[in-house]
């Protein structure tokens, strides 16, 4: 039996599409609706059977019991303000945000001030393609969801959104805004800020030439990720930009070291800082 008469699904790119696919594979819901002001995917999830119901207008909307924003960081304040306007207390919302600082401090407030319960969400899952047309029902399956700050809705809301990412194939962890930014800002975020700019840094005329193609694991994974989202990572960067900060500030000082060993050839120092990163590693 469906756990839901009808979710909401606000933004239909490739993870929000790829969620639709996985709650009809799972049979959540009873109806799949999706909003995004790119009315092309709306007609292409629809007539491939992504969704249900397409939504032009938050205004107009057929009441949801689950709403989930899939949307870049920038956009969720307008897209909040219009849900409030239509939803009621007996609707759980949540995101699946990379970033939980600034911006959903913001929200959060809105939505408790309204009665409305909120959680939010991260699925560790992504790719650098971006559009409905790149879906997989099997994305969040066996994936890792954070679910941030439990107690801050009640714990009929929380047990009913880990029911529903779980039901997904999706292993549930809880964690609270402030950790889940700082251990993002050290793995995930840094790895993205880094793979851009090692692709800003290489010679054009090596991206020009098709020489990836020729070149190892390592370089292709640092330029597929360069592929990523633009506006997206842009709303990261600027959302958990203190942590972000901090830890390229400790990148640039290790940088400095290395750069000195090696315009001094020292062997030996040089030898150690790797042996030491790799036994940190293993």
């Amino acid at each position: 039996m469906p756990k839901f008469n009808n979710i909401l699904i606000v933004g239909l790119g490739m993870m929000g599409g790829s969620l639709c696919k996985s709650i009809k594979k799972n049979k959540l819901s009873k109806k799949i609706s999706a909003f995004d002001t790119d009315h092309d995917a709306l007609s292409y999830a629809l007539k491939n059977k992504i969704i249900n119901y397409k939504v032009t207008d938050l205004g107009k909307m057929e009441q949801p019991d689950l709403v989930i924003i899939c949307t870049p960081l920038s956009s969720y304040l307008s897209i909040v303000k219009k849900l409030l306007l239509k939803i009621n207390k007996n609707t759980l919302v949540t995101d699946i945000g990379s970033s939980k600082g600034g911006i959903h401090r913001t929200i959060k407030k809105l939505f408790h001030d309204s009665n409305i319960s909120f959680l939010s969400s991260h699925p560790m899952v992504g790719s650098e393609k971006s559009g409905v047309k790149f879906t997989r029902k099997d994305m969040y399956r066996n994936k890792v969801v954070f679910i941030l700050d439990k107690d801050s809705a009640s714990k009929v809301s929380y047990l009913k959104l880990k029911s529903f990412w779980e039901a997904t194939g999706a292993i549930t962890h809880e964690i609270d805004s402030k950790t889940h930014d700082l251990l993002m800002s050290q793995t995930s975020h840094i790895a993205h800020l880094m793979s851009f700019i090692f692709v800003k840094s290489l010679p054009q005329n090596i991206l020009n030439d098709n020489l990836p193609l020729l070149l190892g694991g390592g370089i292709k994974e640092h330029i597929r990720l360069s592929k990523s989202n633009p506006q997206m990572w842009t709303d990261i960067f600027l959302n958990n930009k203190n942590n972000i900060i901090k830890t390229l500030t400790r990148i640039q000082k290790n940088t400095a070291v290395i750069k000195s060993m090696i315009q001094k050839s020292n062997k030996t120092e040089i030898k150690s800082l790797l042996k030491n990163t790799y036994n940190k590693t293993k």
